[in-house]
């Protein structure tokens, strides 16, 4: 089948879950096209790793604002063109499209040429920017979030309803995808696992780790936003150091929550304990997560974070690292069943603290973390995972065609 996906990012690649999936289907003998938006020095088609992608510019990208409002009221309604374009000339037999805001596009444009359209919602795309909108930075343009998050939630219930096949991450967001139109039958649980060869040609960069050598490594990997749970995770260092005098707190990612998370930083006065490596190619993400003492996930329990599944568990868990994962549902989840870490009541960087001493324990740290190892190779991995998405296709295919 020719499968044109869609996806919203501002820049394609990278993006985990979708190259893992197009590879997937590409090795399965489909051919997949991909429509997302074109960042400065990008071609406009190229060909990825098996995806042909499409790509297309926003105007005003020298101003960030006014892009931004183009693309959130009115641009990610009219891509609908490109789409009906892009399954003309491609000869396209399913549509595809990722999390949200291109989701209405996607689906009326399949509904139009009568061809079968997936909604791959990786989260619950208005809780997580509901946090984001809340933020200094954004109150100035508070009216318009509220206008935006309402027309996103109307948008949901129209594409929940009118698409034929429903994706998303964890088994506990189901009940809400089924409140607001979609149904059961329709909907498939695949989760963030990793594929176990991922790490397989990454090479250990030996500057990096002789520079933490000496440390007790606590790991955080991810954007930097007011649901990541940081402040929390910042404000347990200073109750873990009378007991872990050595202990540091990496964080590798970025984003514009940074220098608040800095400021709090220097009010406290670790500036050595607390470290931002700032946004890291991903080859380099091996080497971190080797060298690192814990892997930890501190999120908030949000909506959104209730119902989505960060994969860096899994890459943690992947090469031997225990993990502290704060007490959200889906994480705790895997925590209680495969045993590779321990689990602190989110927001409270009192407890947050115990679990990270009570990590200062190499026979357990080691336990924890052959435990995370043999359930990602068992279990968790996107071999498995993969299963279901295979499953998803072959039963679109046997559908009948209507037109």
């Amino acid at each position: 089948m020719n499968i044109l996906m869609v996806l919203s990012a501002h820049k394609f690649p990278p993006d985990r879950r979708v190259e893992r999936e197009a590879a997937k289907l590409i090795n399965q003998g489909h051919n997949v096209f991909l429509i997302a938006r074109k960042a400065p020095g990008q071609t406009s088609t190229e060909n990825v790793n098996g995806i042909n992608l499409i790509r297309f510019s926003l105007p005003f990208q020298k101003n960030k604002s006014i892009s931004d409002f183009i693309y959130l009221f009115i641009q990610r309604y009219l891509i609908f063109f490109n789409i009906i374009r892009a399954c003309l000339k491609y000869k396209i037999d399913v549509l595809h499209v990722h999390d949200l805001p291109y989701a209405l596009a996607t689906v009326l444009a399949a509904k139009l040429i009568k061809k079968p359209v997936i909604f791959d919602t990786h989260e619950h795309y208005v809780e997580m920017l509901r946090p984001s909108f809340e933020t200094a930075k954004y109150k100035k343009i508070k009216p318009f979030s509220f206008i935006l998050l309402n027309i996103l939630k109307f948008d949901e219930k129209i594409v929940c309803k009118l698409a034929d096949k429903i994706i998303v991450v964890t088994e506990e967001h189901i009940p809400r995808i089924e409140s607001v139109g979609g149904l059961r039958k329709n909907i498939t649980v695949i989760t963030n696992t990793e594929d176990p060869n991922i790490f397989k040609n990454n090479k250990t960069d030996e500057n990096i780790i002789k520079k933490y050598s000496k440390d007790f490594i606590i790991l955080y990997i991810g954007g930097l936003g007011p649901h990541r749970g940081l402040k929390t995770a910042i404000k347990s260092i200073p109750k873990v150091l009378p007991k872990i005098a050595n202990v540091k707190l990496l964080i590798v990612g970025d984003g514009f929550y940074r220098k608040e998370l800095e400021v709090l930083v220097k009010n406290l006065n670790l500036q050595d304990k607390v470290i931002f490596e700032g946004f890291k190619p991903f080859d380099k993400i091996y080497t971190y997560i080797k060298l690192c003492s814990v892997g930890l996930i501190p999120h908030i329990s949000t909506p959104h974070i209730e119902m989505t599944m960060p994969n860096k568990i899994f890459q943690f868990m992947m090469l031997g690292k225990p993990v502290i994962v704060s007490s959200t549902k889906p994480m705790t989840r895997i925590v209680n069943e495969t045993s590779c870490g321990l689990v602190f009541k989110e927001r409270d960087e009192n407890s947050l603290a115990e679990k990270i001493v009570e990590m200062n324990n190499e026979n357990k740290r080691k336990t924890f973390g052959d435990n995370g190892e043999k359930a990602v190779y068992e279990k968790y991995n996107w071999q498995n995972t993969a299963k279901e998405l295979i499953r998803l296709y072959e039963q679109i295919q046997k559908q009948p065609k209507t037109n």
